[in-house]
C-alpha cells in the first residue's frame, strides 16, 4: 500500500483514480490530466506508467479540443506506448478497446496534408473529428474495490 498524508492508505489513490475518470469521461481532459497528475505522483513502477499513459490520452484530446493536430499525433503516439506490455486490461481499465478507440478517432486527424503539422500553425485550428465522440474509459472491474486485482 502507498502511504498518504492523511493516513487513508490506498483511499487518496482510488479517490484521484477515479476522479480522473469522471473528468475524462465528461470530456472535461484538463482537468482528468491535472487529477491524474496528482496521482502520478505517488505511483511508482508499472503503475507510475500507466498513469502517465492514461494522462496523455487526456493531453490528446484535450489538443483535438484546442485544435493543434501536432500534439494530437505525437501524445498520443507517446501514450500508447505507455501501455506496451501492460495486459488487455490492467487496473481493470479496457487498455485493448482505449488504444482502439483512441486511434480510431485520430485517424482523420492524421489524415490531413503535411502542412498542418508544421509547429508554426500552433492551435486553434478546425480538426476533423467530433468531441462528443470522444473515446471513454470503461472500467471491467474496480481496481480499488474488495476483489480488485490492481
Amino acid at each position: 500500500m502507498i502511504p498518504t498524508v492523511d493516513g487513508q492508505d490506498d483511499r487518496v489513490e482510488a479517490r484521484l483514480f477515479h476522479e480522473g475518470l469522471r473528468l475524462f469521461n465528461g470530456g472535461q481532459w484538463f482537468e482528468a490530466h491535472e487529477t491524474w497528475e496528482d496521482l502520478w505522483n505517488i505511483e511508482g513502477g508499472t503503475r507510475k506508467r500507466f498513469v502517465q499513459g492514461l494522462i496523455q490520452c487526456a493531453v490528446t484530446l484535450e489538443h483535438a479540443r484546442r485544435g493543434n493536430p501536432r500534439g494530437v499525433v505525437t501524445v498520443l503516439k507517446s501514450a500508447l506506448g505507455k501501455f506496451d506490455g501492460l495486459p488487455a486490461v490492467y487496473m481493470g481499465v479496457d487498455l485493448r478497446r482505449l488504444r482502439e478507440e483512441m486511434e480510431q478517432f485520430v485517424r482523420p486527424i492524421r489524415a490531413l496534408p503535411a502542412e498542418v503539422f508544421q509547429p508554426r500553425l500552433g492551435r486553434g485550428l478546425k480538426l476533423p473529428v467530433d468531441l462528443e465522440k470522444a473515446p471513454k474509459i470503461w472500467l471491467r472491474y474496480d481496481p480499488f474495490g474488495e476483489n480488485g486485482e490492481g
